[in-house]
């Protein structure tokens, strides 16, 4: 949590003083006024660096509540404040709307008229704001500056009455404190908090006089919100003060720590929820926030599935406060869209700091969809937008032709050499993707990557990696099999995406990218091998190979998760229906930066199939994505000493050897449920982030399953 100054001038002095950032006034500092009065850009401050929220952008006289003030004026304005907070602003900052002159209703005005070209007003500085990458947010100001919103209810309750309601507002102690507007009131709206000001007794700095400072800050932490705070005071001397104030600031938003790390917390998020694993991200930590976004799909089998069967779900959580009635909130990308694990979103955060979330239904549609957050708060969302790839193929004879029109499944988002790449099983149910020029705004087709004759339900089963989060784009690793492991004998390949072309292990290029309906494209085999459908391990023969887990690391490190079953009889004899156990064991694969081999250990024992219908789904395996030497398992073998569990347990490992020996402790023990599907959170280095679902599991479009997440500092 940051902690900052609001400043027109003394930018070096705060920052000496130890403030996080510095949030500027618009008006003299980022814009003054010439001879004739008129406000223009400031030159430069070298001394500012790159500020999350600006205030005070509007003179008194602009007239933003005056039903005759020159719209054209206004516009002019507000444009050149956000052209110039823009230049200045870090990804999705917010611009204040206080300036509590220039909103007050004009002598002789019906206030309703007013009140109307207010919201005119606010509404225009959103979609400037919008236009530059910005969040325009309302402050209210109490009586003695305005006599327009004078209490967060009152600015909550005005932007939904003027179709606003995705605009979030700003919480000062000093308006609080004057409009005598309860700290339950702050606590129940700070899931619409942007930002927060802070001042002590008659606007001193703080810990200069008595107002309730922690009892303000707790208020808003405890209702959500996680942003930064700044201080808005009357300074004798800020060079002075400001180091108090700020050690006072943080001393009221502090909360007991101890000297050790804290044990780890775990709670359920959501009591309807699941996901495949040929997605990724399906769910990621914002390291400033301390927040997880994870997708799940909710299912016609669980909790209120009736109503919520379908839904395509994205649980926002306050990991500070996991556990907590409120740290969870939900956002519904797109209601009832398929009771189907496989609609579970891809996510990515985007250059500008606003989220993207992609996702399909399961080769039920052509449609690869997408919603994109406005602004950096991930519960407040876009439109949904949809890529037909249906429209490839102008004529039903060119469909046939070339594969498509079957349905698309899956995406996955990485980026290569600046574009932004969304890999999706589309035509001929291959492996094709998306690219995308404007971090997700629009998509166009990219090309097929591997091709296959069709054989069975579908083609290869691909995980994908790149070092996008240590922020390299230089390559896409891939792994794959040929077909579905019930269809077919398979193994498991391994390939590069870089300087334009697909590559082997080794650097031998197998082929361009970018290939086209009609072009030739390579085949999984012609890739590096990982792991062989009938080789030996340990005397036992391992067939049905499948994808489970794929992670690059910053040395250029890539482990690998797969499953494969263990001397089976069956084959491709399978009835659908298989209650007889079938033996599976979990591999890991790892190929360190410049070796061109894989060095491939059986891992522990992943037990029978999950369901008698899908004879190769297991409990399934993650990989620590800060520890190439750490994964989670879920199994009903225990792999300490082989005893067969009543339910799926999580064991936690971590090898000293290169993967030959392991050292396993549980994360789940004597559980009523099964536990699986482990899922390891990237995104913040600090924190361990855990999430798996427990429960009942019929099918993918029926299961009844908790999500569970677990949390620990590292």
């Amino acid at each position: 949590m940051e902690h900052g100054i609001l400043t027109d001038h003394a930018h070096t002095a705060a920052l000496a003083a130890g403030a996080d950032y510095i949030e500027p006034t618009v008006l003299g500092s980022l814009l003054v006024q010439d001879a004739d009065g008129t406000w223009q850009e400031a030159p430069p401050h070298d001394d500012l660096p790159p500020a999350p929220s600006f205030a005070v952008i509007a003179p008194a006289d602009l007239g933003l509540s005056d039903p005759a003030a020159d719209p054209a004026r206004i516009e002019r304005h507000l444009r050149l404040v956000m052209t110039a907070a823009a230049r200045r602003a870090r990804p999705g900052a917010t611009v204040v709307l206080g300036s509590g002159a220039a909103r007050r209703t004009p002598d002789g005005v019906d206030p309703a008229r007013a009140r109307a070209q207010l919201a005119r007003s606010v509404r225009l500085a959103r979609d400037l704001a919008a236009e530059h990458g910005l969040e325009a947010i309302l402050e209210p100001l109490h009586r003695g500056e305005t006599d327009q919103i004078t209490s967060i209810a009152e600015a909550i309750a005005f932007l939904d009455e003027h179709d606003l309601t995705e605009m979030r507002v700003v919480a000062d102690l000093f308006h609080i404190m004057l409009e005598h507007e309860g700290f339950d009131v702050v606590r129940r709206h700070a899931g619409r908090v942007a930002h927060a000001h802070i001042a002590d007794t008659d606007r001193r700095p703080p810990g200069q006089g008595d107002w309730p400072l922690r009892e303000f800050l707790t208020a808003l932490r405890e209702g959500g919100y996680r942003g930064a705070v700044s201080i808005e005071c009357v300074w004798a001397d800020l060079a002075a003060e400001a180091g108090d104030a700020l050690a006072a600031l943080r001393a009221a938003d502090s909360r007991r720590t101890p000297d050790a790390p804290p044990a780890a917390r775990t709670a359920t998020v959501t009591d309807n929820g699941g996901w495949c694993w040929f997605q990724d991200e399906r769910a990621l930590v914002d390291p400033d926030t301390g927040t997880l976004l994870l997708g799940a799909v909710a299912s016609t089998g669980g909790a209120d599935g009736e109503r919520r069967g379908g839904d395509v779900d994205l649980h926002v959580v306050d990991l500070d406060r996991l556990g907590d009635e409120t740290a969870t909130r939900t956002v519904t990308l797109h209601a009832g869209l398929e009771s189907d694990d496989h609609d579970n979103p891809a996510l990515w955060r985007r250059a500008d700091g606003r989220w993207l979330a992609v996702y399909s239904r399961h080769k039920s549609d052509d449609l690869t969809r997408w919603r994109i957050s406005e602004g950096t708060d991930p519960t407040r969302w876009g439109p949904e937008q949809a890529f037909d790839w249906a429209e490839l193929f102008p004529t039903a004879q060119q469909a046939e032709a070339y594969g498509g029109r079957r349905g698309v499944t899956y995406q996955n988002l990485h980026a290569l050499d600046g574009v932004l790449h969304c890999f999706v099983r589309a035509i001929n149910d291959d492996p094709c993707y998306l690219v995308s020029h404007d971090d997700g705004s629009s998509w166009e087709f990219g090309g097929r990557l591997l091709t296959r004759e069709k054989i069975g339900y579908v083609n290869g089963y691909a995980r994908y990696a790149s070092g996008t989060r240590f922020g390299t784009d230089d390559r896409i690793d891939v792994i794959i099999t040929e077909h579905h492991p019930r269809d077919y004998g398979t193994s498991i390949w391994h390939g590069c995406l870089a300087d334009g072309r697909l590559h082997r292990a080794d650097g031998t290029e197998v082929g361009e990218l970018g290939r086209g309906l009609a072009d030739p494209a390579p085949r999984a085999e012609d890739l590096t091998l990982v792991l062989e459908n009938g080789s030996t391990w340990n005397g036992t023969r391992i067939s049905h190979a499948w994808t489970t887990d794929l992670r690059r690391f910053a040395d250029g490190t890539l482990v690998a998760l797969m499953t494969a079953r263990a001397d089976d009889t069956l084959g491709l004899d399978t009835s659908r229906h298989e209650t007889d156990p079938i033996d599976h064991r979990f591999f890991r694969g790892v190929l360190p930066e410049g070796r061109t081999q894989w060095q491939v250990h059986e891992l522990a024992a992943a037990g029978p199939q999950l369901l008698p219908h899908e004879e190769d789904y297991t409990g399934l395996a993650t990989v620590d994505p800060e520890d190439p030497d750490a994964l989670w398992i879920s199994t009903v073998i225990d792999p300490r000493d082989g005893t067969t569990l009543p339910h799926h347990e999580i064991f936690h490992g971590r090898t000293a050897d290169g993967g030959q020996n392991w050292a396993w402790s549980p994360v789940t023990e004597d559980s009523s449920a099964d536990n699986f599907r482990p899922l390891a959170v990237p995104g913040d280095p600090s924190r361990e982030v855990l999430a798996w679902y427990r429960g009942s599991m019929r099918s993918s479009q029926s299961y009844d399953t908790e999500v569970r997440v677990r949390v620990r500092q590292r």
